[in-house]
C-alpha cells in the first residue's frame, strides 16, 4: 500500500513567514537608545562647559602676563596697588595689581589678578613675582 502525500500540507510547512518584533522588545529597545543619547548629550555639554572654561582661564592669564609686563616695563615700583577694567573684547575682565617691598632691599613682590564673572560664578587669576628696582630716570603710566 503506497501512502499518498497531502501537497497542501507540504506547503503550509514549507510557508515562510516573517516574525515581527514584539511590543516589549520594541520597548526595550527605544529605552537603551534614549538612555544612550541622553549620556552623549551630556558628554557634549559637559566638554562645551570645559572649553569655556578653558578658553576664559587662558584669556585671562595672559591679560595677567600683559599688566605685569606693563608694571615691569614702566621700571619705577611704586609700593601701593592700582586696578581697572580692560577695554573692548576684553570688557568683562576686570584686574588689579599691588607692589609691596620684600625683605630684600631693592625687591619687590608683585600681584595682579583678573577677575570676571562667569554665568553666577565669580573666577580670578592670580600672578605673583618679583622685580628688582632699576634706577631709571623715565617714567611711564600704566595704560590699557
Amino acid at each position: 500500500m503506497m501512502l499518498m502525500r497531502n501537497p497542501k500540507s507540504e506547503i503550509q510547512h514549507r510557508e515562510f513567514r516573517p516574525r515581527a518584533f514584539s511590543l516589549l522588545e520594541t520597548l526595550v529597545a527605544v529605552t537603551i537608545f534614549s538612555v544612550a543619547i541622553v549620556a552623549i548629550i551630556e558628554g557634549i555639554a559637559a566638554s562645551t562647559r570645559t572649553q569655556a572654561w578653558i578658553e576664559s582661564q587662558s584669556r585671562a592669564t595672559m591679560l595677567a602676563q600683559n599688566v605685569m609686563e606693563e608694571i615691569e616695563y614702566v621700571g619705577e615700583l611704586l609700593v601701593g596697588s592700582d586696578s581697572g577694567q580692560f577695554a573692548d573684547e576684553d570688557s568683562r575682565y576686570n584686574w588689579s595689581s599691588e607692589v609691596l617691598e620684600s625683605d630684600q632691599e631693592g625687591l619687590y613682590e608683585v600681584h595682579v589678578v583678573v577677575s570676571w564673572t562667569e554665568g553666577e560664578a565669580q573666577r580670578d587669576f592670580q600672578l605673583v613675582t618679583y622685580f628688582r628696582k632699576t634706577d631709571s630716570e623715565t617714567t611711564t603710566t600704566l595704560q590699557f
